[in-house]
């Protein structure tokens, strides 16, 4: 445990570190606190697993401050492997409302190795001391521009942040933004809450973008009444990376006001982004560079389980690993994420997966259907997905090996659902062995954890010589009969 100590009306950064990890590939908690003295401002993720130019999903958590609380706080590390050592891991600006002593603590918190193994850690907590108010110096106040991920992979989105940091009175500000365009593209401007504080509405434009140019020009906002004091988001501006390299953001024509039109005086930030160039995205699950379906049964394998489970199976990062996953990677099928020939996703050689399961998929997608695009590319991918594993004719397949001793696998395809019987002759004739396989549902039954297996013994439990066997398969109306010879 810790102690800190601050003054009423102080801002402060709270930093969760990790110490001495081996492996750690993702993270996840609840960050809990006394709603009548502090106030939660903004949630950034530290660099420690970004180490070795890695990638993460950072998941900023949703902030309560009337419950004192951050839920669903982590990150995920994309890129492959695990990191080890020290180093931060999350920081959080509070507010200090009131005069007392409270504790910061950790709730739920979970950490896994690359491997999927829980890491054992113990959750701190922090006591913060709230004195008198303390008198911040002028460099306190001001505005910054920040953002929720760094680097950012090509072809990614990102948010940047601009705000207000412990200001007095202000009512409204207005500013351009200037960007690279060969390497960033403005997606949305958006504006922040700060403004809005105590339910007052703001008039707010969201300037004009031009993405030839580089260029946000005249966002402002202004509120209707009054000033408000403190720390918070003025304006989000969402964008697209574009190309790799290092490129600037700054702020021009930047002005502020106070609820007497008076100028309040600013520094005007700017920000430097590193654009690195893609590793395999969140639907690449197993990071083979390919989308197909060992991403499926990757996630799969997890379904109803939390993230912390599998970190790499909870694709959108929403800490559930459920069908939207499932979505996220049916909707890249047959993608390469590598450079790699694109990947074809009847890549379903020796897989543990069958139509019934693929059904219950698409079934599942249908329930949750919103009527995007999304949902309609994923789910069009698993239809198809299914099609490949329901043939378009029954058939009885060579068996393998041939020759064989003992034991042999007969392979066969269903069209359509039907009650199924492999019979075993001797070449005079003789039934040597029923394989009743009972009533099976259409589909491939080709590789060794599907196809019938015969051990190589009559009906009651003897070896049989070797010699020419003949096996007939009838399924429905089918029936057909292939040969095959034992060697001892």
């Amino acid at each position: 445990m810790q102690k800190a100590q601050i003054g009423i009306g102080d801002t402060f950064t709270l930093h969760l570190s990790a110490g001495n990890m081996t492996d750690l590939a993702g993270w996840q908690a609840d960050l809990v606190f006394d709603p009548d003295v502090l106030k939660a401002n903004s949630v950034t993720e530290g660099n420690f697993l970004k180490q070795k130019g890695g990638r993460t999903h950072f998941r900023e958590g949703t902030v309560n401050n009337q419950k004192g609380k951050i839920a669903g706080i982590g990150s995920t590390r994309i890129s492959q492997g695990g990191v080890d050592g020290e180093g931060r891991l999350l920081s959080v600006v509070f507010t200090v409302k009131a005069a007392g002593e409270t504790r910061v603590a950790l709730r739920e918190f979970h950490a896994g190795s690359s491997a999927g193994k829980t890491i054992s850690s113990t959750s701190p907590d922090v006591i913060i001391t709230v004195g008198t108010r303390s008198t911040p110096t002028p460099s306190d106040k001001g505005v910054s521009l920040s953002t929720n991920m760094t680097p950012v992979p090509i072809g990614d989105t990102f948010t940047l942040r601009l705000s207000a940091e412990d200001i007095d009175d202000l009512a409204g500000w207005q500013t351009d933004v200037t960007f690279d365009p060969t390497v960033l593209e403005v997606v949305k401007v958006s504006e922040g809450n700060f403004l809005k504080k105590g339910g007052v509405d703001t008039f707010f434009l969201g300037g004009t973008i031009d993405n030839t140019a580089g260029k946000i020009a005249k966002i402002s906002s202004a509120r209707l009444s009054g000033g408000v004091d403190g720390t918070g988001t003025l304006l989000s501006v969402t964008f697209i990376a574009k190309a790799a390299g290092r490129t600037r953001i700054t702020l021009s024509n930047l002005h502020a006001g106070d609820s007497s039109t008076e100028a309040i005086p600013l520094d005007t930030p700017e920000l430097i982004i590193t654009v690195e160039r893609r590793a395999f995205p969140a639907w690449d699950v197993n990071q083979d560079g390919q989308v197909n379906v060992l991403d499926l049964i990757g996630v799969a394998q997890h379904l109803g389980a939390a993230a912390s489970a599998n970190r790499q199976a909870d694709v959108n990062g929403d800490g559930t690993i459920n069908v939207l996953d499932l979505i996220a990677v049916a909707q890249h099928l047959g993608e390469s994420t590598a450079g790699a020939a694109p990947s074809s996703v009847d890549a379903i050689d020796n897989l543990e997966l069958d139509p019934a399961t693929i059904q219950a998929w698409i079934a599942q997608a249908q329930i949750e259907d919103d009527g995007s695009l999304t949902f309609q590319q994923a789910i069009a991918n698993l239809e198809l997905l299914l099609s490949l594993f329901i043939p378009e004719e029954t058939a009885l397949l060579h068996n393998y090996p041939n020759p064989f001793n003992p034991e042999t696998w007969i392979p066969y395809h269903l069209a359509e659902p039907a009650h199924v019987t492999i019979r075993i002759y001797a070449a005079n004739g003789t039934l040597v062995r029923t394989l009743a396989l009972g009533y099976q549902p259409a589909g491939i039954y080709q590789y060794r954890s599907r196809a019938a297996y015969w051990d190589g013994k009559n009906a009651v439990g003897e070896s049989v010589a070797s010699g020419v066997y003949f096996y007939t398969l009838t399924a429905g109306d089918f029936t057909a009969t292939r040969k095959m010879l034992i060697m001892k």
